[in-house]
């Protein structure tokens, strides 16, 4: 079982006593999540120097927060909440949110073809080419499953706001992966 995925009492203990100065259950920690975290920061900034510039901030956030975690749920979701925030903010930072949509790529095309032929790393290449604010939206919405609203609120844009960018990001997609 991974003491990651569900409420663990684990995780509590080892979190009070890093909380406390305790370098080994910090690393245990760090062990446990590391990579799920570092592939979290790498889908929402498109690129390693970012995605390694937000892992090593969202831990140290996490590090600084640790007293907070009280075994409510699992860790993994908690972590990835502070991890999820950090990138949100540093997407905010380099004020690149919600662009428009490229010239002539207004609506999607029904005659795209080839689909059976990809595969995740096409999609994930694809969707790590999007403008940071379709990006981010893919990410919280399609992988992360927060609501339109909840979006909203993370990248303080409206409801609907948060739809147009999914779907704009779609067709966007759409065009990137015809064309390959």
């Amino acid at each position: 079982m991974d003491p990651t995925r569900n409420a663990n009492p684990i995780f509590e203990v080892l979190a009070e006593k890093a909380s406390k100065g305790d370098d080994r259950s910090f690393q245990v920690i760090y062990d446990a999540i590391a990579g799920k975290m570092y592939s979290l920061c790498l889908r929402y900034a498109g690129n390693a120097n970012d995605a390694n510039d937000w892992f090593q901030e969202a831990f140290v956030k996490l590090y600084r927060h640790l007293s907070s975690f009280r075994g409510e749920g699992s860790f993994e979701g908690w972590a990835r909440t502070v991890f999820v925030s950090t990138c949100i903010d540093g997407i905010k930072k380099r004020n690149l949110l919600l662009p428009g949509l490229p010239e002539g790529m207004d609506k999607a095309s029904d005659d795209l073809t080839g689909y059976d032929r990809l595969t995740n790393e096409d999609l994930i290449r694809a969707i790590r080419q999007l403008p940071d604010g379709y990006r981010t939206v893919v990410n919280l919405h399609m992988v992360e499953g927060y609501s339109h609203k909840e979006i909203g609120e993370l990248m303080n844009i409206s409801e609907e706001g948060s739809r147009s960018q999914l779907f704009r990001a779609r067709v966007l997609l759409q065009k990137m992966l015809k064309k390959d």
